[in-house]
């Protein structure tokens, strides 16, 4: 029997300013024959996660540097965990921004 691997979060801080400069997600990717193997993307570059054409999987897709879009393949429970993963990322920047104490005004 094959375990899922909890997905790790990293995140790096940028020196001094506190603020989230990069906020890595790495997920283990399963394919339609089983095979797996993980990868670590920019959660600022996942566009979109769907269903696969595989039945149990979910599909992301990731947008890489030439404008495009790479796509993976995951469990539904590791697209779940990616989620979670996306919405701490969203409350950490939500948080950082309400401790930056800037004041916007229109000009």
């Amino acid at each position: 029997m094959r375990y899922l691997i909890t997905t790790v979060v990293l995140l790096f801080l940028t020196s001094g300013q506190g603020l989230a400069s990069e906020f890595r997600v790495v997920f283990e990717t399963t394919n339609c024959s089983s095979e797996s193997g993980y990868i670590m993307v920019d959660v600022e570059d996942i566009y979109k996660i769907e269903n696969a054409d595989c039945k149990q999987l979910k599909k992301m897709l990731v947008k890489n540097d030439q404008g495009t879009y790479d796509t993976f393949t995951l469990t539904q429970v590791e697209a779940k965990r990616v989620l979670i993963d996306m919405k701490v990322y969203m409350k950490t920047q939500l948080a950082n921004l309400e401790k930056t104490h800037t004041l916007i005004t229109k000009k």
